[in-house]
């Protein structure tokens, strides 16, 4: 029960991470897309309005990261030697996956900074991080046991 716990707490923690750094990067790609100068202090400002109220972003991400992070501990299973990498390219995938299925069902993607071939690297980028933060938090290379919840 407590290998179930500290996974659910990685999964959030990465959750957390993920959607900071993706939230952030958003907010400098909206911005930049109006070629306006726009201070330090008002990027500042509005990336943390956007840090506050893009929480809906965070379930999304929660969830991706849950079934990419689930397919990571199977294929981990079966191909240990790629143990190291398993959940920062589940995390990338799963966001580059969320962005996708997003795409298809609104014929657009509702995370605009994403919009731009950069944009999208740079959110499956945030997924990456978030994978490595979970594996990191997981433990994965310290003990074989550790890594999957049970």
């Amino acid at each position: 029960m407590a290998r179930f716990a500290r996974w659910i707490a990685a999964l959030l923690i990465a959750a957390l991470g993920t959607y900071v750094v993706g939230v952030v990067v958003n907010s400098q790609f909206v911005m930049n897309a109006h070629n306006v100068p726009i201070s330090f202090g008002d990027r500042l400002n509005m990336t943390a309005f956007d840090v506050s109220n893009m929480w809906p972003y965070l379930v999304i991400i929660a969830v991706a990261l849950l079934l990419g992070f689930l397919i990571a501990t199977l294929v981990k299973r079966f191909l240990p030697g790629l143990s190291r990498f398993a959940f920062p390219v589940a995390g990338a995938a799963a966001i580059g996956a969320t962005l996708g299925l997003m795409f298809i069902m609104f014929q657009t993607v509702p995370i605009s900074g994403a919009r731009s071939a950069m944009g999208f690297l740079s959110q499956v980028l945030a997924g990456g991080v978030g994978g490595w933060i979970f594996a990191k938090l997981i433990g994965v290379g310290k003990s074989s046991g550790a890594n999957a919840p049970s």
